[in-house]
């Protein structure tokens, strides 16, 4: 048991425990209560007979024996006189000597049965040793053994993220270290954030789930942001070492909504606040191209420094050892039969697989990872074939396997980002007629664990794409069938279904996917009757009635669609539309009706523009609103009265020296307002020259995360020259225990 460290548990951890093991003790089941307003019980066992235990779990291994035995007997004691348990226990983490038992045990009486009730460190850490099986639940005890990892996460989300612990314990078993690993570790320690980048396939989300893993070994709190930032915000503890993991935080395979409601505002100061704080740290995923459009897009984003935080995973890194191992490791892995893994311990056989050009782990696993079928040929055949073709094991049940019904079901879940909650698929696939629940179920049935997988989150169920490599797969068959895609534009239920296949248009705003890309016009009657039809539905998952009508806009102007522009030009010429909106929705749609080519909107510019100012410049009443209207009107100075912004660059400057001054100086009658500064801070930065204008934000700055580093970000070593045929000894080494493999693995 020495191995074990009862400092690397929260207090729910802690009174998690403590519910096993005296559950296994007591051979009772025990009640646990949320913390705060317990009234002091943490666990309770009560019967028919008016039996009633009480255990009071205490973790203060921080604050020591005097303080708890004192706590004890102010606080928790006239609750318990109030209560009247027939036995009371306490279990705590600090060392309890024989006096302060005896203390406890006079006091409590005659709640406290015995002195054998009140447990100390050494009696818990006894208890555990009787009980084995306790510990195999509580897996944060064992987090010196990585290879016994299946929890290491916040467990006031445990229910919404045990999947991403099982994804981790599958990754580590597969995983192989490279230089990007050691490089992002590097970074993280530097920097405590790190935005790690490439293609698809590459090994971005493996990195990212080892990375969690190497912190939760080392006591880190693992904090899954599955959502957006405010899962950050609200797991926060100041006390903890947390590791934030954010996975393709900016989309999956295109640029999503993530950052929709000011949301890169929130993480660019989530970012800068990790910086600061050297118990955090935050590993965030996305694709190289996905980070460069959302750079494009967001201001906010397009401002800040990100090369001395980011790691670039690139396949050209890999060595051909590096290359055996990957192939090695899912081999060993798969559930595929015992022959054909053996089969790859052949060099004629393992060499067309490493030394092949478009060598990807991601296909590796994908081809490894699905069921054993002889028809497609052997698994040298099979893995060549799908490397020629990534797109190849996905084609061939797409095609032969699936109906036309599971096909529609894959097109509607594009069309709602590729994530959804089942209850919006089931509106937009059961308001069809010739779809009803038995065949919705069968559909998801059969694409479950292939194309898609299905799961909880906060009690809520979703599906979504199994992996990247679907999403990818899917888009190509919309390209390349428009009849799937017209179906569920003419059955649309959501403006979000229009919005996210727009997404894809070439010369979209929104638009950067370069052999993603879908030209949408033969579409165009479809598309204008969609978004007819949902433009002013009251369901919508993410746009206010601005963000629509500012992608309606686009799209109208884009596709020369008459009938959307006269509806859009009467939307906007209506007072008081504007005003509530998102602001950046609203900021778009001020350059949009400035710009666009119909003369009915471009007519009702000036009242978009005049309206939209207004909230920009005056809506916000907290401390920071000054700053935000100071942002947007720098944003839209083509639009803006030289003199109105002068008088907000007043405002906006006078308030930020002042800040700055209570930055570096403090003040006994005024305290800093984080949102206030953060906001104070994304102003100054406008400037090309803020260095020079408040000399004190170089420090602020810096602690913000915003570091010149050396140039070598790309990370690694550079490896010497190694002889092929020295290599190809090493690989065919690795490769030969294959032959070793029997049917238990």
């Amino acid at each position: 048991m020495d191995l074990m460290d009862l400092r690397k548990l929260t207090d729910f951890d802690f009174e998690c425990l403590c519910k096993d093991l005296f559950e296994a003790a007591l051979k009772i089941r025990l009640e646990i209560f949320t913390a705060g307003s317990d009234g002091g019980i943490d666990l309770r066992y009560m019967d028919r007979h008016g039996k009633k235990i009480i255990i009071q779990c205490k973790h203060w291994m921080k604050s020591g024996r005097a303080k708890l035995v004192q706590y004890m007997l102010n606080k928790e004691l006239p609750k318990v006189k109030i209560l009247k348990p027939t036995r009371y226990i306490i279990a705590s983490t600090v060392e309890m000597t024989t006096d302060a038992k005896d203390k406890l045990y006079a006091s409590f009486d005659p709640f406290i049965i015995s002195p054998s009730d009140i447990f100390g460190v050494d009696e818990l850490l006894s208890l555990i040793g009787d009980h084995p099986e306790v510990v195999r639940k509580h897996i944060r005890l064992w987090l010196n053994d990585v290879n016994m990892l299946e929890a290491a996460i916040s467990k006031n989300i445990l229910w919404r993220s045990m999947h991403f612990a099982d994804e981790i314990q599958e990754t580590l078993k597969t995983y192989v270290s490279t230089n990007s690993y050691r490089y992002a570790l590097k970074v993280l320690d530097t920097n405590h954030v790190c935005i790690i980048t490439g293609g698809p396939g590459v090994g971005k989300t493996s990195l990212a789930q080892v990375l969690s893993a190497y912190y939760a070994y080392s006591g880190y709190e693992l904090v899954e942001i599955s959502e957006n930032i405010e899962d950050a915000y609200r797991m926060w503890n100041a006390d903890a070492k947390q590791v934030f993991v954010y996975d393709d935080f900016l989309g999956q395979s295109t640029l999503e909504d993530k950052l929709y409601k000011n949301e890169d505002a929130r993480l660019i100061a989530l970012m800068r606040r990790i910086g600061r704080d050297p118990k955090k740290r935050f590993v965030c995923t996305t694709r190289s191209y996905i980070l460069a459009q959302g750079k494009n897009r967001y201001e906010r984003l397009d401002r800040e420094n990100f090369d001395p935080i980011t790691c670039v995973v690139d396949l050209d890194s890999y060595n051909r050892e590096t290359k055996a191992r990957i192939l090695y490791n899912h081999t060993f892995w798969s559930k595929w039969p015992t022959r054909e893994k053996a089969s790859l311990a052949q060099p004629e056989n393992y060499r067309k697989i490493i030394d092949h050009p478009n060598f990807n782990p991601r296909v590796i696993s994908d081809v490894l990872g699905t069921s054993y079928d002889s028809t497609w040929g052997d698994v040298t055949t099979q893995l060549s074939a799908s490397l020629d073709d990534p797109t190849h094991v996905w084609r061939h049940i797409f095609e032969n396997q699936l109906t036309e019904k599971e096909r529609t079901l894959l097109a509607t879940l594009f069309s709602l980002g590729g994530k959804s909650l089942l209850e919006d698929v089931k509106e937009a696939l059961l308001s069809q007629a010739d779809w009803d629940t038995p065949q919705l179920r069968r559909s998801l049935q059969i694409l479950d664990d292939t194309f898609i997988k299905i799961y909880y989150e906060q009690s809520r169920q979703y599906v979504e794409f199994n992996n990247p490599s679907v999403n990818d797969f899917v888009i190509r068959k919309m390209k390349d069938d428009s009849s799937l895609l017209r179906r569920v534009l003419l059955n649309a239920r959501s403006f979000d279904q229009v919005a996210n296949i727009w997404l894809y248009h070439p010369n979209s705003n929104t638009c950067d996917q370069g052999e993603l890309e879908i030209d949408l016009r033969p579409l165009s009657r479809e598309i204008e009757e969609a978004v007819l039809a949902t433009l002013d539905a009251s369901k919508d998952l993410t746009r206010g009635l601005v963000g629509r009508l500012a992608t309606a806009l686009d799209i109208s102007d884009k596709l020369s669609l008459p009938r959307l522009g006269e509806c859009i030009a009467v939307h906007i010429g209506k007072r008081g539309r504007i005003y509530d909106g998102q602001y950046e929705d609203i900021a778009d749609l001020i350059r949009a009706t400035a710009s666009s080519p119909n003369p009915q909107i471009r007519k009702h510019h000036r009242s978009v523009l005049m309206e939209g100012l207004s909230a920009l410049f005056n809506r916000d009443r907290s401390k920071k609103g000054v700053f935000i209207a100071a942002i947007y009107a720098h944003g839209l100075a083509k639009f803006v009265d030289e003199a109105i912004l002068r008088d907000i660059d007043d405002q906006a400057t006078m308030r930020a020296d002042y800040l700055m001054e209570l930055y570096e100086f403090g003040s006994l009658d005024d305290e800093l307002d984080d949102n206030e500064f953060t906001a104070a801070l994304e102003y100054m930065g406008i400037f090309s020259n803020f260095y020079d204008r408040w000399p004190g934000s170089n420090e602020a700055m810096d602690d913000y995360g915003i570091k010149a580093n050396s140039a070598d970000a790309e990370g690694g070593e550079e490896e010497d020259d190694v002889d092929p045929e020295w290599s190809d000894g090493l690989i065919y080494t690795i490769m030969s225990f294959l032959n070793q493999i029997d049917d238990q693995n």
